[in-house]
């Protein structure tokens, strides 16, 4: 029997080691950078020994990386020359799936995921869509109750946290709440209430509520909190990748849950479609690997 650890952490360990980069690797592989992170954490624990090294210059590898390294590469050009031998083409056979969800969902959380979206469902098309229209078959729906009239389900509340640029995480609370601006998210033309929210389970009494800048997507707030632009109350769901890399930073351990989530709505005709099935199965999987105790955020000092 064949001692080897996992498969997919030697992939993610031979992406990364050709970038040296862990973002540019999670790029490749369309995955988290916590994902890749965790992967060559797994890897190194099997293996007993530490592959890479991180310091001021970026990532390199380390004597025993280096030495791994050639043999992964071989490993895997080899599995793909068998593969390539003995791979029959077939005709195209792709079912077209068409999924709606709000903008950030999309760029924030759900693109990242695609690579494994590939996997899974390797004879689906996917098409992608920001607004709802007639022709999509699930649709992900930012709000606080489920869909009269359709299969509806939660997916994941929001975790709502005081975030921003890395500079800021030595300032005092009270100093920084009182210098920069609050960053505000709009839906459906109206401010949403996180910072008032968030102040009153903090227990701050936050003057300076009814200023700061709006913004129409929670997009636009986290790129503006990441450039020292202000502090948002930002869904931590949203920010996995910006908290992973350093470029934000949570300012405060308080974080309020909900009222508002993300639901999956299918109408009943879809419910039974083969391919609908299997992309709800993926989403449930997705969220529940986020919910995970090792995939939790670190707690704050």
């Amino acid at each position: 029997m064949r001692r080897l650890p996992s498969l997919i952490a030697l992939r993610f360990f031979e992406e990364t080691a050709q970038h040296l980069s862990f973002s540019r690797a999670a790029t490749s592989l369309c995955v988290t950078q916590s994902a890749v992170s965790r992967q060559i954490r797994l890897l190194e624990d099997a293996l007993g020994a530490q592959l890479f090294e991180r310091d001021h210059k970026g990532v390199s590898l380390t004597d025993a990386g280096q030495r791994l390294l050639p043999f992964v590469e071989q490993a895997f050009d080899a599995i793909e020359h068998g593969i390539g031998e003995i791979a029959v083409e077939r005709p195209e056979t792709k079912q077209r799936l068409t999924v709606s969800l709000p903008p950030t969902l999309a760029t924030q959380w759900f693109s990242p995921r695609l690579g494994t979206l590939s996997e899974a469902q390797p004879d689906v098309e996917l098409s992608i869509r920001t607004t709802a229209t007639d022709d999509c078959d699930c649709h992900i729906r930012f709000g606080r109750a489920a869909q009269t009239g359709m299969h509806s389900e939660l997916l994941m509340m929001e975790r709502h946290a005081l975030v921003g640029a890395p500079r800021l995480a030595d300032e005092p609370l009270d100093r920084l709440l009182a210098r920069l601006p609050p960053l505000h998210v709009l839906h459906e033309g109206k401010r949403l209430t996180m910072w008032a929210d968030w102040c009153a389970q903090a227990g701050i009494p936050f003057k300076r509520m009814g200023d700061g800048i709006e913004f129409s997507t929670l997009e636009q707030a986290i790129h503006a909190a990441r450039k020292g632009a202000g502090l948002a109350i930002v869904d931590v769901n949203m920010i996995e990748e910006e908290i992973g890399e350093g470029s934000l930073v949570q300012l405060s351990p308080e974080q309020v849950v909900g009222p508002f989530g993300y639901w999956l709505d299918v109408a009943p005709e879809n419910v039974a479609a083969e391919h609908v099935r299997a992309f709800t199965a993926w989403l449930r999987e997705q969220v529940a690997e986020r919910a995970r105790p090792e995939n939790a955020p670190p707690r704050m000092c």
